[in-house]
């Protein structure tokens, strides 16, 4: 009988030893789990920044809050009453009442207009915006600015997309209205077009319905050109405008140009108005900008960026729905976050990595190498921020999966997005490894750096989790068991049938997913970062759909994250 028990012991006693060697650290020092509930510790003392959101999904909201609390500062949003709901749009003249009360209570005022005038952005790409709507928005903002002068108002707007209004039905007559606009668009910039083609196309959808795709281009010019005029008379700081959904020729580029020859006209500095390529990304750019500002008010100096791909050609590439390449779309969201290009490595704060996946051009090699690449950067103690691009949107065009399965300590990035355009995630990459380079920069001690840290692997976790494990995974099998279920269109408005069931699958298998992930060498190592060694121990992942549809979800991100002292 007591061979039995000591046997049994020993059992008990091996299992245990490896169920700590496989799933957790090994090291054997001293560590300490830092709280999500220290993070925004440092923010006293500081008003909160106000932000009235593009919309009310997550990457226009969250992303921001989120961004927020790496750098230690409150971002206050709306009431969701006042917000929009998918095609349902906010509230505007609450929203305006809303923002004119607190105002005067917060640091900065980062503002979307086509929440301010619209309702949201989905809201606006159908709206017909008249010229008292201008004016009278125009009369709302100076009197915001005259009431609190001392609270700098930086807005952005987004500027039309080239595809057709969904108020213009008929698939094919939207599709040969694109088809028209695109070569409008070259026409515009002096190439050569197929006439013949063009009369063709032009007998395939009512005239009306191009009186009103133009006039939406024209309206939303006249908008600009007011915001432009508001930010010459200083009343707003700062103005971004988007190019929503940009294509390489189209109506929208023409009109585009009209507006960066009016900033050349009025001599406005681009520190001061920028035309970006994007949209949902640009309120968290703001955020990393108003972040650079105040360091170097403080006597820090902008943040340089080293940019690599991994392979050369990437920088070219232009993917989909982008009116620029890669390398295009680099720069200017370095020149809108006041950064600057470092001429190599040893002279940078950060390194963005571009991987650029296509399966149609790449191999399995090329993604071998390139994270090689990246885990030499990691060993070498680099800042590297991942943008992990997919082409088609698959799990095999990107460079995670490579990560994990070569053992490259993930949770040691900065940053890490591969979420929607490019524009998307090169934008949300850059913001966050802005802010937390922002962050250490001005942290006092190690507990203020450690409150940063945790902060910003809370948000890498969100977008690793999001962007490879939900968008380029479970949303297929999400979707395939919609469709097999008899729904149709389960990006959109089907889940009002179903919603909760939806969630279900969705819970069930991005958690098997990231219990997987958590399970490997890449996530548990130890790593150093800042000269603080970390361990993330747990992802702790909530998601659920806030639309009636499976095309985004709102993620939340809790890790259990250790300190090595």
């Amino acid at each position: 009988m007591k061979k039995i028990c000591l046997a049994t012991i020993l059992f008990l006693l091996s299992a245990f030893l490896l169920f700590h060697v496989v799933f957790h650290p090994t090291d054997t020092g001293q560590w300490r789990t830092l709280s999500a509930a220290a993070e925004m510790e440092n923010d006293a003392g500081r008003r909160p920044i106000l932000l009235v959101p593009l919309d009310s999904r997550p990457p226009c909201r969250e992303f921001v809050i989120n961004g927020g609390k790496i750098i230690g500062r409150t971002i206050v949003t709306p009431p969701t009453e006042y917000m929009d709901y998918y095609s349902k749009a906010g509230e505007t003249t609450e929203m305006r009442q809303w923002l004119a009360e607190n105002a005067g209570n917060a640091d900065a005022v980062i503002l979307s207009v086509d929440q301010l005038l619209s309702g949201g952005l989905l809201a606006a790409r159908e709206a017909h915006i008249s010229a008292n709507d201008i004016d009278t928005l125009a009369t709302y903002l100076r009197t915001l600015h005259a009431a609190h002068p001392s609270v700098p108002l930086h807005a952005f707007y987004i500027l039309p997309r080239a595809i057709p209004q969904d108020g213009i039905e008929g698939w094919r007559e939207r599709r040969a209205l694109l088809a028209y606009a695109r070569l409008l668009g070259r026409a515009g910039e002096g190439l050569a077009v197929d006439e013949n083609e063009m009369e063709r196309l032009r007998t395939e959808f009512p005239s009306d319905d191009l009186r009103k795709y133009l006039a939406h281009f024209d309206e939303s010019t006249a908008l600009a050109s007011t915001l432009i005029d508001l930010t010459e008379e200083g009343v707003l700081t700062r103005l971004i405008l988007g190019q929503d959904d940009g294509e390489e020729y189209s109506v929208g580029n023409l009109k585009k140009k009209e507006l960066s020859n009016l900033l050349v006209q009025k001599n406005i500095a681009p520190e001061r108005a920028m035309i970006v390529h994007g949209a949902d990304e640009i309120a968290l750019s703001m955020l990393a900008r108003l972040s650079v500002d105040e360091l170097c008010t403080r006597g820090g100096s902008p943040p340089r960026i080293d940019l690599r791909y991994a392979r050369e050609d990437m920088s070219d590439m232009i993917f989909p729905f982008m009116a620029v390449s890669n390398d295009a779309t680099v720069r200017e969201k370095i020149d809108l976050l006041g950064a600057s290009l470092a001429a190599d490595d040893t002279h940078s704060d950060v390194t963005l990595f571009v991987s650029a996946g296509d399966s149609a051009t790449d191999t399995l090699g090329t993604r071998a190498s390139a994270a090689g690449a990246v885990k030499d950067m990691i060993a070498a103690g680099t800042r590297v921020a991942l943008v992990d691009l997919s082409r088609h949107f698959r799990a095999e065009e990107t460079l995670l999966p490579i990560l994990v399965e070569k053992n490259v300590p993930v949770n040691a990035l900065t940053a890490y997005a591969g979420w929607n355009t490019a524009s998307n995630a090169i934008g949300t990459a850059l913001a966050q490894a802005v802010l937390y380079h922002c962050a250490i920069e001005r942290a006092e001690n190690t507990e203020e750096r450690a409150r940063a840290a945790y902060a910003n692997l809370a948000f890498l976790t969100g977008r690793i989790a999001e962007d490879e494990f939900y968008l380029k995974e479970t949303i297929d099998r999400v979707n395939d068991t919609l469709r097999n279920a008899g729904y149709q269109n389960t990006a959109d408005l089907d889940l009002m049938r179903n919603w909760r069931w939806a969630n279900d699958l969705l819970t069930n298998d991005l958690s098997r997913r990231i219990r997987s992930y958590e399970s490997t060498a890449a996530f548990r190592a130890p790593f150093v970062q800042n000269d603080m060694r970390l361990r993330a121990v747990q992802s702790n992942i909530t998601a659920y759909y806030p639309w009636p549809r499976t095309f985004e979800i709102r993620l939340e991100a809790q890790p259990r994250v250790e300190l090595s002292p």
